[in-house]
């Protein structure tokens, strides 16, 4: 492999980095979305209803407030 080469695994590799690290912010701030959501419906007096699913880059939720 030449040095062309190396330069294309790294710039690789650096893109995957930030696709990891965009990832994980994404699921933090919906995780604190949540929290914030439920909070609020609690505060309200309802019973907050949230189904989460996927994995990490694919994270959905349903919320609901039942009051």
């Amino acid at each position: 492999m030449g040095n062309s080469g190396r330069v294309w695994v790294i710039i690789g590799a650096i893109m995957i980095l930030i696709g990891i690290v965009f990832a994980g912010l994404t699921s933090y701030f919906l995780e604190n979305k949540i929290d914030q959501l439920v909070a609020t419906c609690e505060k309200e007096g309802g019973k907050a209803i949230v189904d989460r699913g996927g994995f990490i880059v694919t994270t959905s939720f349903e919320y609901e407030c039942k009051k």
